[in-house]
């Protein structure tokens, strides 16, 4: 029950509430986790790891990067060429995020509701 909220409108699960404030996909944020507590990894090794193909975990690392829940580093190797570590931001980070997009939410509600008169709901099919 810790990681679900019931609400009138809908039960929540934290990871489909942590998709919905971040725009991103469930599985983007299972990837998340997955990196917060295994990670670093590369991307072909998350893909083996997680028996996924390769570009789907590159879109992945790509969404949770556009998030800002997931930050990358960059190997140098010593003969040439470079390789990728993708790391996942603090989670006490994220939910501080969280808090503060949901606060946010809230107040526009709030005010789009204050906002709403009787006679702009007359063309509701009542």
């Amino acid at each position: 029950m810790k990681l679900s909220l019931k609400t009138p409108c809908t039960t929540w699960t934290f990871d489909e509430l942590m998709a919905c404030v971040f725009g991103i996909k469930v599985f983007d944020v299972h990837l998340y986790f997955y990196l917060l507590k295994h990670g670093p990894f590369k991307v072909n090794e998350l893909a083996e790891k997680l028996n996924k193909n390769r570009s789907t975990i590159q879109r992945s690392v790509q969404n949770l990067m556009n998030a800002g829940l997931v930050y990358r580093k960059q190997v140098n190797l010593k003969d040439g060429g470079y390789f990728y570590l993708y790391y996942a931001v603090p989670f006490e980070e994220v939910k501080e995020r969280m808090k503060r997009e949901i606060e946010g939410w809230y107040k526009k509600i709030k005010d789009w509701i204050d906002s709403i008169e009787l006679e702009d709901l007359r063309d509701l099919h009542c």
